[in-house]
């Protein structure tokens, strides 16, 4: 049994967490809190809130007296600040009761009309552009376009239209083609092994490659086994599939550096091989080029909403399959039918504010949802009770402004109530009620959340994601799967059975007749839903996923 926390030891984790010097074992005692919960979860988001209003307020200040005259009176540093914070000693209650203040004293700092004699002017180069806890990337390209990709299992797999990092990459067939931030465009053809350095430098270790380098990139640099190459903005192409590897230049010029050689120069036309310093004349033949890959880019779309169809087919013939949503029910709908022929008690679903627009595979009729405003939503309601239920979509998530983003969730708090969700931080989360809370307390219902690592980062904005999550109380487990691989897995606490009732995809309502909502909505598209009522294996959700 885990003993109810004192407000010191409350307040004592939070700090070391916001801090960054929690160990290990307190780290795991303030998961198990937050885990099992309610009024810790609360007192934590109330501690964030708190910090946030003391960071905007002190980094204002620090705003403001960088850009003050030096004759002003100096307002609070952050220094200052940080000594007149409240001693992290002080009950946690203290807190609690300071931070409705602190944050009115926050928005009355930022509103009130201040002196033009210390109106900030923060430049785009300054220091205080990046603040702390800002989201950051170490990405220096992206994959833009793709043809039938099959990456090899022991190295990074990316998506299409995913931010790429330093690192390697390994290609076993297909073609890819990168353009790095810096400007050069990269068409790779497998099998072929690479390494990203730097928005404009990579290291080919094998393959065939064809490059398109502007003047904004001109410098773009490549390595290999046998030498280095240097971009003057060109055209190029490298051949690095034979014993004896080739550069071939078609537009433009490339410096050719090798080990204990003068550097070669290669203008229009001319190739030369990366041992020897004879040239010969330029063969684009075999290359594959960014200008050919639209043409096969809509075939190998088309391949892959065909096989889409298919695999929706033989997912019909479950005879557990209570929703089907395939979000091709035609441009101007403002229903989604459900197609599932063993669940017509399930209604179709009701679209409210969402706009159409193309789905994952754009040209081939594939169609999704558009949820922006917090108004839209789509409205169903899935009867009965649930040992074993599986839920599957595809979404495109395109930011977390927001506490909460929701997926598929239960109108208002009740036992067996569903919550799949994303949460403020990218980390999936699925909420389930399971029993009497304390209503005095202001907690009706208890409630578990299980939640998994986290998966949306700003480097996965964007893009197509393959999201399903299994409820399965025969083996008292969450699982969580991403793109058909489980991603987490979580033990059940308590075993309840789901009562989705009255869901909404995209958004959520607590209670109608409450005036003031809390913000759920989804930010983003979604392209399809189903919910099976048993808990589908790993191999079926991986065929699913394909």
């Amino acid at each position: 049994m885990n003993p109810s926390p004192t407000d010191h030891e409350l307040l004592r984790l939070f700090a070391m967490k916001a801090d960054g010097t929690i160990s290990p074992g307190d780290h795991e005692r303030l998961c198990l809190l937050l885990t099992e919960s309610p009024d810790t979860r609360r007192e934590w988001f109330a501690f964030q809130d708190a910090e946030d209003a003391l960071q905007a307020w002190s980094q204002r200040a620090s705003v403001i007296q960088s850009s003050a005259p030096a004759s002003a009176a100096a307002p609070a540093t952050p220094a200052n600040a940080q000594k007149s914070r409240a001693p992290r000693g002080v009950t946690w209650r203290v807190i609690a009761s300071m931070a409705a203040g602190i944050v009115i004293g926050a928005v009355t700092w930022t509103l009130w009309p201040q002196p033009s004699a210390i109106t900030p002017s923060v430049s785009p180069s300054g220091s205080n552009v990046v603040i702390k806890d800002e989201a950051t990337t170490s990405a220096v390209a992206v994959l833009t376009r793709g043809v039938d990709l099959v990456w090899e299992g022991n190295g990074a797999t990316p998506s299409l239209h995913e931010p790429l990092s330093p690192g390697e990459l390994k290609l076993r067939s297909g073609v890819a083609e990168i353009e790095f931030f810096q400007g050069a465009r990269l068409c790779i053809e497998g099998p072929a092994e690479l390494k990203l350095i730097s928005a404009g430098e990579a290291y080919c270790k094998s393959g065939r490659f064809s490059a398109d380098v502007p003047f904004h990139a001109r410098g773009f640099r490549i390595g290999t086994p046998k030498g280095d190459l240097v971009d003057l903005g060109t055209e190029f192409g490298l051949d690095l599939t034979s014993d004896t590897p080739a550069l071939h230049v078609f537009k433009g010029e490339v410096e050719l550096h090798r080990p204990k050689t003068a550097m070669q120069l290669l203008t229009t036309g001319q190739a030369a091989r990366m041992e020897g310093s004879d040239t010969m004349n330029a063969d684009d033949t075999g290359f594959a080029f960014s200008r050919d890959l639209d043409s096969r880019v809509q075939a190998s779309q088309r391949q892959s909403f065909d096989a889409w169809q298919q695999t929706s087919a033989q997912q019909l013939r479950d005879p557990a399959l209570l929703l089907r949503l395939d979000f091709q029910d035609g441009a101007g709908a403002r229903s989604l039918k459900n197609a599932a022929p063993n669940g017509p008690d399930i209604a179709a679903g009701t679209i409210v504010g969402c706009t159409w627009t193309q789905g994952r595979w754009p040209g081939t009729g594939k169609q999704a949802l558009q949820f922006r405003s917090l108004s839209d939503r789509v409205r169903l309601n899935i009867p009965g009770q649930y040992r074993q239920l599986t839920a599957i979509t595809s979404v495109q998530l395109n930011g977390l402004n927001i506490r909460q983003s929701s997926i598929c969730m239960t109108q208002g708090l009740g036992a067996g109530y569903m919550h799949w969700q994303v949460l403020h931080d990218g980390s999936l989360c699925l909420g389930v009620g399971e029993g009497p809370g304390r209503p005095g307390h202001g907690v009706p219902v208890r409630w578990q959340d299980y939640i998994s690592p986290v998966l949306f980062t700003p480097e996965r904005f964007g893009q197509w994601v393959h999201l399903a999550m299994a409820y399965d109380l025969e083996a008292r487990e969450v699982r969580f799967y991403v793109n058909g691989a489980r991603f987490s897995t979580h033990p059940i606490k308590e075993p309840v059975q789901l009562s989705p009732g009255l869901v909404e995809l995209g958004n959520w309502t607590p209670t109608p007749d409450k005036r003031q909502q809390p913000v759920r909505n989804f930010n983003g598209c979604m392209d399809e839903f189903s919910l099976i009522s048993r808990a589908l294996s790993d191999a079926e959700i991986r065929q699913l996923a394909r």
